[in-house]
């Protein structure tokens, strides 16, 4: 029997070899014409010249819950259904902000470095720290990684208020309407939009300058969701007081772009990485795909 053809778009490496082992799998570019499913990354995505290369095509799955490399009217459009892996990593992804929450108030990157470079001078190896107890954490996002950042937070003793479109009666934290507003009022401000392009340059300027001299911006949403050169140059001057980010406008950013800014905890889009969710993705990916081929209603199709 012949395998259905499959496009993966980037190379997922050794996911692939279980694909492989259902589908025809090709990569782009490609002249293949009968290709009716395609896998990618959702901040990778299928564009849209790709869409009208591929006429048969009627699926896209996405390995993790972001959907922001696809134009999601055109291919509403063209008919092309949408899946992707919701609820899967949140918890992971909670789980590095808060990481980076402590790491900026704590200052674990500068500690480790003058432990490293052998510059440690008792009594204090750092300058003070902060402490996280009492801070206002500001989300700007209450889906499910919002609300587990929420959870999280507020075991620290923390008193959190958040932004998001619209007010949402089965969340017991207090809503600000107003994004700014929010960020005036925070100490720290936690950036869980779900990434598209409708959350594209949401923190702005404006909202860096209002976070203050005292505070600390995270981002575990996706790099595009904030003015980057804005952010850099507020960190350079000290009208931000530090940063932890996990995402990035370029991925991989540059190297040289971070080279002299200061107050910044970097890590390497690793939210969501953990071997369970990882596991759970590709299950996840698996099963919509059974299902697409086999006529059946698809396991988590884009909401």
């Amino acid at each position: 029997m012949t395998k259905p053809t499959l496009l993966v778009h980037p190379s997922l490496g050794f996911f692939e070899t279980r694909l492989a082992g259902d589908y025809e799998v090709v990569h782009w570019p490609t002249d293949r014409k009968d290709i009716r499913a395609a896998v990618t990354i959702g901040h990778v995505g299928v564009s849209n010249a790709m869409i009208d290369a591929l006429p048969e095509l009627k699926c896209i799955v996405c390995f993790g819950v972001g959907v922001d490399g696809i134009d999601l009217g055109y291919a509403k459009q063209r008919g092309v259904t949408i899946t992707h892996g919701r609820e899967i990593n949140h918890e992971d992804v909670a789980d590095v902000a808060i990481g980076l929450m402590i790491a900026r108030h704590r200052l674990f990157t500068e500690g480790e470095k003058v432990l490293r470079d052998g510059t440690w001078t008792p009594p204090l190896a750092v300058p003070p720290q902060r402490r996280i107890r009492g801070r206002k954490v500001g989300i700007v996002g209450m889906g499910a990684i919002g609300a587990a950042v929420a959870q999280r937070a507020e075991a620290f003793g923390t008193e959190i208020k958040w932004f998001g479109p619209r007010a949402k009666p089965d969340v017991r934290h207090a809503y600000e309407p107003d994004l700014l507003q929010l960020a005036t009022w925070a100490d720290v401000l936690i950036v869980c939009a779900r990434g598209d392009r409708s959350t594209e340059g949401l923190i702005t300027a404006e909202i860096i300058h209002a976070l203050g001299g005292d505070g600390v911006l995270i981002n575990i949403s996706r790099g595009n969701v904030i003015d980057e050169g804005a952010l850099i140059a507020a960190l350079k001057s000290g009208a931000l007081g530090g940063a932890g980010l996990d995402v990035f406008v370029e991925e991989p950013t540059p190297t040289s772009r971070w080279a002299d800014v200061p107050n910044c905890t970097l890590t390497p889009h690793l939210g969501g990485g953990t071997r369970e969710a990882l596991y759970a993705g590709s299950q996840n990916v698996l099963e919509n795909l059974r299902r697409f081929y086999a006529g059946e209603a698809l396991l988590t199709p884009l909401l």
